[in-house]
């Protein structure tokens, strides 16, 4: 027989269905959501070069970053470790930074997570090549202190929502001559022992920083001029109140042995991620139980109060619980009402070198000043990350940050971040979500792999339609009451940008089946002339090579049984109802 010509055939004719092209991902950050990037991505794509940079030394980014005084989670341990590797030794009900990132550390070494990271490395930009397809990713070694070009199909973001610390704007903070730090960047020679202090700020950080230095400090003026709700009832606090305990728990050796069967911690582990996920019936406004849980924490506020009365007037907020990042605080407010405490809310007019000076004219002189302060909410990019045509992400966002079910930017092909706009959840396991987002992403990566996709980017339609609807849910919810807030970027009244419009099991539902009819597409020149020449030559790279083409009877998704297979026909015959038959 003679030769086939191909030499009219598309290029891809000669091309197994699954031999997938190469892929380069490049992910900036190590944090949870970079770590799981790093363990799932090379799992479930095939052909992948898949690589990390991180600023840091080491994983973990706000667990390895924050290491203040009483930095702990304020989500139970049980749920804020990934699905696939439990911790059954958590020695506290909350764990600590510290125990958390070693958490996190073990999880990196079992998982081969340190061999795609380059540490001390700074990302410094990255701009779209669309005749490539191609991401430069711009990227500092902070040792040698070089700069460089990397380049990928895909860009992934995993730097979280609250990265860039900063000091506040207060008049003459430079000119302090103690001992001045930031929550966020905290010196471990921080002197705390009989020492004059002052805090400013009662956020997360400044919540938890208090009970901490309170019990060393000769005197801490706090100084918090906004309002906040302190809450008794944190994220599974039921589980406190079934072993009448207040704060927190140390779990014991004899329950701490019992965990060692997986089926014991795995029952306790839902039990927990249940009752943490429960709570998001609290933020809808307006409904029995969001007025009930107001209810709830006003009392348990006044209560802890009593001493220092005044405290509570000038603390408690008109907005309801939540709209503001709630904070449970164990030993916040038992520390407010310590002698040694003064609770300042009189506005601050400026730092002097020897102390901080107030509105009303009062000097109040401290040794060492911490500021837990918190972050830049307002999603601005430090580097420029420049999309289709150059447009620059921060004109994109400017005046508001949209982001496609929270992962997908504007005008930014093939780049996916965790935690976007409107990516975080309010109530519920971030981790979880992260892990939802993942696949998410990693089943984009694959079909763009699959069919020769040079580029997707969300439609400017879609986007609109998911904007809209964002708005809409967040109308009811107690998010849009008047407070300032992270999630409104700093803001008393705006916009809600960082949270996914509604629950996170809700959100893990709609990361599950991607709407891929709601992107733009642009296809590699194999396919350009004939779309369909990903098929190929007709067979799997199993059959070209002669391997095992049964894998698919390893993975049988059975039928429930009805009936079992010893009952007669009779039998079958008189439990079946046909309508419209005798």
């Amino acid at each position: 027989m003679g030769s086939v010509d191909t030499s009219g055939l598309p290029p891809l004719f000669e091309h197994c269905i699954d031999d997938y092209r190469p892929m380069k991902v490049i992910c900036i950050g190590a944090g949870i959501s970079g770590m799981l990037a790093a363990m799932r991505f090379p799992q479930r794509i095939q052909n992948i070069d898949f690589k990390i940079y991180e600023k840091n030394e080491d994983i973990g980014g706000t667990w390895l970053e924050n290491n203040y005084p009483g930095v702990r989670c304020d989500i139970p341990s049980a749920a804020y470790q990934y699905t696939f590797e439990s911790n059954t030794q958590w020695s506290e009900y909350y764990a600590t930074g510290g125990e958390i990132q070693n958490y996190l550390r073990r999880t990196a070494k079992k998982y081969g997570v340190y061999r795609f990271v380059k540490f001390k490395h700074q990302f410094r930009g990255a701009t779209w090549h669309a005749d490539q397809g191609k991401w430069e990713i711009k990227v500092k070694d902070l040792v040698s202190g070089t700069e460089f070009s990397d380049y990928c199909d895909i860009y992934l973001s995993a730097t979280g929502i609250l990265n860039k610390w900063k000091w506040p704007e207060i008049e003459g903070i430079e000119t302090f001559e103690g001992k001045k730090v930031h929550s966020a960047n905290w010196d471990p020679e921080t002197p705390l022992e009989g020492k004059d202090i002052a805090l400013i700020g009662a956020g997360s950080s400044g919540i938890q920083i208090l009970p901490n230095i309170q019990p060393h400090a000769k005197k801490v003026d706090h100084y918090m001029s906004g309002k906040t709700w302190i809450s008794p009832i944190g994220f599974g606090s039921e589980e406190l109140k079934e072993r009448g305990v207040v704060g927190n728990f140390k779990h014991s050796k004899e329950e701490l042995d019992k965990f060692k069967d997986p089926k014991e911690y795995m029952e306790f582990r839902k039990k927990i991620e249940r009752s943490v996920n429960e709570s998001s019936l609290i933020t809808i406004f307006g409904t029995q139980t969001q007025q009930d849980f107001q209810v709830i924490n006003h009392d348990a506020m006044k209560k802890k109060l009593e001493k220092k009365p005044e405290i509570m007037a000038a603390l408690e907020p008109s907005f309801p619980p939540g709209c503001r990042r709630l904070t449970p605080g164990p030993g916040y407010l038992e520390a407010l009402v310590e002698d040694n405490v003064n609770f300042i809310n009189t506005k601050i007019k400026r730092i002097v070198p020897k102390g901080i000076e107030t509105v009303d004219g009062k000097v109040r002189e401290v040794e060492v000043l911490i500021c837990a302060t918190g972050f830049d909410t307002t999603l601005v990019q430090p580097v420029p990350i420049l999309g289709e045509d150059g447009v620059n992400l921060n004109d994109v966002w400017d005046p508001t940050p949209e982001c496609y079910f929270g992962m997908c930017p504007p005008k930014m092909p093939n780049m996916f971040r965790f935690l976007g706009p409107n990516g975080g959840p309010g109530t519920g396991s971030l981790i979880h979500l992260i892990e939802c987002a993942c696949e998410y992403m990693i089943k984009c990566v694959q079909k763009m792999q699959r069919e020769y996709i040079k580029s997707m980017v969300i439609s400017p339609e879609a986007n609109a339609r998911f904007s809209a609807h964002v708005d809409k849910y967040f109308t009811k919810t107690i998010y849009t009451q008047p407070c300032k807030s992270w999630m409104k970027r700093g803001k008393e009244v705006g916009r809600v940008v960082t949270l996914w419009p509604g629950s996170c099991i809700h959100a893990t539902v709609a990361f599950a089946n991607p709407r891929y009819e709601d992107f733009k597409y642009v296809y590699t020149d194999e396919v350009t002339a004939a779309p369909f020449s990903w098929l190929g030559n007709g067979i799997t790279l199993a059959q070209q090579q002669d391997r095992v083409t049964t894998a698919y009877l390893d993975t049988v998704d059975k039928p429930p049984i009805i009936h079992a297979e010893d009952e007669t026909d009779t039998e079958l015959v008189n439990k079946v109802h046909v309508p419209g038959l005798l």
